[in-house]
């Protein structure tokens, strides 16, 4: 990889966090991402992808990367959308530097078959997995997931009537218990903490059961517990060589912790963290990516962040003359319209325990939706 650059381009579903990171960190940032939002137009220039990115023409994506960059190359951060396209990356990888995992990563990540084949030979538990559709299972004991998805999109109870449609579909056993994520930066060989998260997931959307919907940062663990996780990315970062930002989801319950996913690039909890340092840990990610640790130890505040992504329980247009509350971010653009069940905004809280947080983000929720949707009928969220 090149010395650092000054130009960024962020490849990712969503995009505004990692340029608000970049531009904190004093790059001049370009965003392809699926939304435009309001406050990723303020610090970076936008071009909507709305078809997603697997099936991109890679040629025609080259060309315009050329022309975005006549006369200095750029540098290249992806964020979650990018699973299934690593080809997409290797290519892209001719006209810039890629700050990230290497896509043969992400390959690797596509194919579930290599992914526990992996997590076997490290000894590392994971929920009990099948690639044959468990016919004789009790009601939702067993998941059907597709490799190569992020946010739980590709997460669905199995019924008698789902079948593998591909050798990206796989079965697990479907566990109870707390769904956490360590985010972490590594260099290839070594790995720094940045934070353990309590992850939000939406058990009230039936066609997207475990649907991301946000989390809260500074999660607790016992010594026992994160030694053993920590353990897990150890092993994970050295077989691997990750690089930069990635995440571990993994379920913790009184039979141990168990990985679910792993995530090769910077995720939405990294947001949770910024206020730790002042140039944003985006140019801490290209750092690492050069082989350049923090020098300085990570240390946690004593607030805990959080957030949380708001799915508009109905279509809306956004009036035009709407004015966002201080904690909302991924603003859509005045009379942008929002079609059910897709993503409206996020929301951010602050306070001094993990309930303090979760409360705020409610009473957030109830009154953005108050004001945008105020026929519709809510619900909780888990």
């Amino acid at each position: 990889m090149s010395a650092d650059p000054t130009t960024l381009l962020i490849l990712a579903n969503s995009g505004r966090a990692i340029a608000e990171s970049a531009f904190r960190g004093g790059f001049s940032v370009t965003v392809l991402d699926g939304f435009c939002d309001q406050d990723t137009q303020d610090v970076a220039t936008c071009w909507p992808i709305s078809q997603g990115f697997t099936g991109l023409d890679a040629d025609v994506l080259m060309e315009e990367i050329a022309c975005l960059f006549p006369e200095h190359p750029c540098g290249i951060v992806y964020g979650a959308g990018l699973e299934a396209a690593p080809s997409l990356l290797n290519r892209l990888s001719a006209c810039c530097t890629l700050y990230g995992n290497n896509p043969a990563v992400l390959e690797m990540l596509r194919s579930p078959r290599r992914f526990f084949s992996l997590l076997n030979r490290l000894r590392i538990a994971y929920p009990e997995v099948s690639f044959t559709p468990p016919y004789s299972a009790t009601d939702k004991a067993w998941l059907i997931k597709r490799a190569g998805s992020c946010g739980g999109q590709g997460v669905a109870y199995f019924d008698p009537q789902h079948s593998a449609a591909d050798t990206a579909s796989y079965y697990q056993r479907h566990l109870t218990g707390c769904v956490m994520s360590i985010l972490f930066i590594a260099d290839g060989e070594r790995h720094r903490t940045i934070g353990y998260n309590r992850l939000r997931i939406n058990t009230t959307n039936a066609p997207a059961p475990f649907l991301y919907t946000g989390a809260v940062g500074q999660a607790s663990l016992n010594g026992e517990q994160r030694s053993e996780v920590e353990s897990i990315v150890e092993r994970l970062v050295s077989d691997l060589a990750l690089r930069g930002v990635n995440s571990l989801d993994f379920i913790l319950n009184d039979d141990g912790i168990f990985v679910l996913d792993l995530n090769p690039r910077p995720t939405a909890t990294l947001e949770l963290y910024e206020h730790l340092v002042p140039d944003g840990w985006i140019k801490h990610h290209i750092q690492a990516c050069l082989g350049k640790l923090p020098v300085e130890p990570i240390i946690g505040s004593p607030v805990m962040y959080g957030h949380l992504i708001v799915y508009t329980p109905k279509t809306i247009e956004v009036p035009l003359s709407m004015a966002w509350p201080r904690w909302v971010k991924d603003r859509p653009s005045p009379g942008a319209r929002i079609v059910q069940g897709q993503p409206l905004c996020s929301l951010f809280a602050q306070g001094d325990s993990a309930l303090a947080v979760e409360t705020a983000l409610m009473d957030y929720r109830a009154e953005i939706l108050q004001m945008l949707c105020p026929t519709a009928k809510l619900r909780m969220v888990g």
